[in-house]
């Protein structure tokens, strides 16, 4: 499938974002990073919604009350960070993700939406990681 809508905005997002060509790997993704540290997959499996992934952190080991409760509050209604949920990879790791329209979409709304994200990314890892993040600064 050659994905025509999903290759356009991609690139419309490599122009807004000045990052040059983005390039699909192996899986059919793309890969843009953000300021130094902060991933984000994109993903056009059907060609009318974009996947779109960014891995956060290792899940804590034995998370608190607090820290499952702070979590779970990331995937209500109510949450900055909507329609994206933070779920788990097989590997343990906490991701943001959602699938978004891709005619809703263009170029400078979707760089817009990643960087947000990525600032988002910043935030969950300073809550669950503060000394991390602290150290970092």
């Amino acid at each position: 499938m050659p994905l025509t809508k999903t290759r356009a905005l991609i690139a419309d997002l490599a122009s807004a974002t000045g990052s040059g060509e983005l390039q699909a790997d192996d899986n059919g993704g793309f890969q843009l990073t953000i300021g130094a540290d902060v991933t984000v997959l994109l993903y056009g499996g059907d060609d009318a919604t974009l996947l779109v992934v960014l891995p956060v952190c290792p899940l804590p080991p034995q998370p608190d009350y607090a820290t499952v409760a702070y979590l779970l509050g990331q995937n209500t209604m109510q949450s900055a960070i909507t329609p994206f949920q933070i779920g788990m990879d097989e590997g343990g790791g906490l991701i943001l993700w959602a699938r978004l329209p891709i005619a809703a979409l263009d170029g400078e709304t979707l760089a817009g939406l990643v960087d947000a994200l990525a600032d988002s990314v910043t935030q969950i890892r300073g809550e669950l990681y503060p000394q991390a993040e602290a150290e970092a600064a």
